[in-house]
């Protein structure tokens, strides 16, 4: 079976971004970091570019921290080609450190000997860190001076750290520092000290306790207020209603008095009387009631419906649906919070309709 391996062809970054600068750690050449996301180098959208860019891309997908770098790979005939480059990368600085390349692999990194690289120097001397900003970190700050010389701090960071490193060393050394609390700004600008800062958020606290108090009482004695002069009134549920008299629905048909404020049809049929709702079963439409023909018709896409509230024409999947209904003696009372459909069988549930 011939040899396969795996190139990116597509990389993308989904939603999520922290902003922690790992990605274009470990791959510059496709990440690029801003102020408040990361974002796809232009370069980096062509497959071409992004094939012998694999093993960085897919361990800068792997050391996200949130798991946003996505990335899209087809399979390709033959053996990577980058294959045993690491391993001659590290034969290569094991040689040129003087031999022992094995045990120092094995040890971990060591801190470079001789004279510092001029460029990480350079770059220490002029930079600044921006830090994670959902993890609390720096903030952009201007370099300020710095607590150790440039040569000091490059010798002892790699250009291969993790950006936390270079966070932490950033910090150590003075190149850059967090943006002060907001305690320590207010304490500031008030020109007050850490223990008359206590105090005076201590009194500020005691205040609003004593206000707070101050309102809940109040609120208290309005409410016996309105419990005591207030008469209390006996009401229906908000899904229930009062529908007249029985003797209003005495001859057959569709009465409409309820369509506009209540969207229920009280329907007489022979010696049963039912409350059908006003919604059609097929997009919510309100369908009209037309004498002419006996029918309910939906204007919205020409649903049709038997005065029984089934359906027999156009789109509706199903019957309209029945509130239920019942007799206060002699007043007609329907409740809104209980629906019976006909294709569950439902309409020979007594409550669904009232026999006179």
């Amino acid at each position: 079976m011939a040899e396969t391996h795996q190139e990116v062809v597509k990389v993308w970054i989904a939603p999520g971004c922290i902003v922690c600068d790992a990605c274009e750690t470990d791959c510059p050449e496709v990440f690029d970091v801003q102020e408040e996301t990361c974002v796809i180098r232009p370069e980096a959208q062509n497959a071409e570019f992004t094939k012998p860019l694999t093993p960085s891309i897919m361990v800068a997908a792997e050391g996200c921290p949130v798991d946003v770098i996505k990335f899209e790979t087809v399979e390709v005939e033959g053996p990577e080609p980058w294959a045993g480059q690491e391993q001659e990368a590290g034969a290569g600085a094991a040689a040129g450190g003087g031999g022992g390349g094995g045990a120092a692999k094995k040890a971990g990194w060591q801190p470079p000997t001789g004279r510092p690289d001029p460029k990480w120097a350079g770059l220490l001397t002029t930079s600044y860190t921006s830090g994670s900003r959902s993890a609390g970190g720096p903030h952009p700050r201007r370099p300020l001076p710095a607590k150790a010389p440039a040569e000091a701090v490059a010798s002892v960071i790699p250009a291969s750290a993790p950006p936390d490193a270079v966070n932490a060393a950033m910090l150590g050394s003075g190149y850059a520092a967090p943006q002060p609390s907001v305690e320590q700004r207010v304490r500031t600008r008030a020109g007050l000290t850490r223990r008359e800062f206590g105090a005076v958020a201590g009194i500020s606290a005691a205040a609003a306790v004593g206000w707070a108090a101050v309102a809940a009482t109040g609120a208290t004695f309005l409410g016996a207020f309105q419990d005591f002069f207030v008469p209390k009134l006996t009401k229906e549920p908000p899904s229930t209603f009062r529908a007249g008299k029985l003797s209003d629905y005495s001859d057959d048909g569709v009465y409409e008095q309820f369509k506009q404020s209540q969207n229920v049809w009280l329907v007489r049929n022979g010696s049963v009387i039912y409350a059908l709702s006003t919604i059609c079963t097929h997009l919510g439409c309100i369908p009209n009631w037309l004498l002419a023909d006996e029918k309910f018709k939906c204007p919205c896409h020409g649903s049709g419906f038997y005065r029984s509230g089934v359906n027999f024409e156009g789109p509706a999947p199903r019957p309209l649906e029945r509130h239920a209904i019942r007799l206060d003696g002699e007043t007609v009372i329907v409740d809104k919070g209980l629906i019976f459909r006909q294709e569950l069988g439902q309409w020979s549930d007594p409550r669904s309709f009232v026999e006179v």
